[in-house]
């Protein structure tokens, strides 16, 4: 018996596009890069192959607007992330931007998204992910310039943050592994609260000494 396609409904080309940019995401993530295919893209997006072809010459085109779309929302929030927090004593500041940044970071989405553009060689630039990375350590920076010297709060801030990318992004990966090869509970297994205790331990030596 055949099967019944999904009646097409006319999308504006914006969002003719932003759907077909999510049916590549979900066929990465889902099913893996190899899957990203046209007559899938078109399939799982409800359009016509040849519409796929009108908004995107070939899979690379796909590949680099996934890429930009995805960078875009991390920029957006991982930002977000630490402007909520941004009225706070600075070590409750330190505790709550590394659990919200973290948190971003590790996300299986954002982990897996990261870990696929890094490995296509032809999307091996890095430049969308780091964009974000000297604003934020900025912000947190001023912040803690409130207490200390302006070397070290630079300083502090460059460190945690690139200590909170590397870790949360090889967490979000292969995390969920070797938490279940280790035997490891999930409070165990977080590395934002064991970057979060040694990020307040800086702040507190920092701010004795400033004190003193």
């Amino acid at each position: 018996m055949a099967t019944t396609r999904p009646k097409r409904k006319r999308r504006t080309p914006e969002e003719a596009r932003e759907e077909i940019l999510l049916a590549a995401e979900a066929l990465i993530l889902e099913d893996g890069p190899a899957e990203l295919k046209f007559q899938s893209l078109a399939d799982r997006s409800n359009v016509a192959v040849s519409n796929v072809y009108h908004h995107f010459g070939g899979v690379l085109e796909i590949k680099r607007g996934l890429a930009e779309k995805v960078f875009d929302e991390l920029t957006r929030d991982l930002m977000t992330a630490l402007g909520e927090e941004a009225d706070n004593e600075p070590r409750i500041f330190a505790r709550k931007v590394m659990s919200r940044v973290y948190s971003v970071l590790r996300s299986e989405r954002y982990a897996k998204l990261i870990g696929w553009i890094v490995l296509s060689t032809e999307l091996g630039e890095l430049e969308g992910f780091t964009r974000p990375l000297p604003a934020m350590a900025a912000l947190i920076a001023g912040h803690m310039g409130q207490h200390l010297p302006p070397d070290t709060s630079e300083r502090l801030a460059q460190f945690i943050i690139y200590n909170v990318a590397i870790v949360a992004v090889g967490e979000g990966l292969v995390g969920p592994a070797i938490k279940t090869a280790l035997t490891m509970d999930e409070a165990a297994a977080d590395g934002s609260l064991w970057l979060g205790d040694h990020w307040e331990e800086l702040l507190a030596r920092e701010l004795e000494k400033a004190a003193s």
